[in-house]
């Protein structure tokens, strides 16, 4: 078996973008060429194979011009009330009013349950801490902004002012309600 030559390189400028790394290619792989050498090739047909395609796919990028923009999801009305409001509410309670708080939150529980909207509440307390959170569930933002201008949620929201070590954190996300 005979290893190749390193083929020389043609200097020559063609307009447009063909490139002498791509001249060299070509040149040494034609049959006439003297650096030719068809065990070679028999033997690594299958490099050559993904060679020449992954050329083909560098020719037709160069030929284009790609633009690559962020994909933009077109927003209709129904898609942005198909949405869900998730929202996560974190509270560090001082220790001497975590029994007050405790009924603050399970009256604020009760009532956001039965409130037109929501779909589900749920609350989780750190046994190592003074620390709570909440999970709201939503149909959608709307029925969460509703939902904020309620009594029972504005109440419990004062009553946190005097019950907590630090301002409650609320995180909150929208979720495709369908997939």
């Amino acid at each position: 078996r005979q290893d190749p030559t390193k083929p020389e390189v043609l200097s020559i400028q063609w307009p447009g973008k063909r490139s002498a790394r791509r001249l060299q290619r070509n040149n040494s792989l034609l049959p006439n060429s003297p650096h030719f050498s068809t065990g070679w090739i028999e033997e690594d047909s299958q490099w050559m194979t993904q060679i020449n395609r992954l050329q083909k796919l560098i020719d037709r990028l160069e030929k284009k011009d790609l633009k690559l923009e962020p994909f933009e999801e077109e927003v209709l009305e129904e898609n942005a009330k198909s949405h869900i409001m998730v929202v996560q509410r974190q509270m560090s309670v001082i220790e001497e009013e975590i029994e007050e708080f405790r009924l603050a939150l399970k009256q604020y529980v009760e009532s956001a349950s039965t409130q037109g909207g929501c779909l589900h509440v749920s609350m989780q307390k750190f046994p190592s801490d003074s620390r709570f959170i909440v999970y709201e569930f939503w149909e959608n933002s709307n029925a969460w902004n509703s939902h904020l201008q309620m009594n029972y949620s504005k109440t419990f929201q004062r009553s946190n002012v005097d019950f907590l070590e630090t301002p409650e954190l609320i995180t909150t996300m929208l979720v495709p309600g369908k997939y």
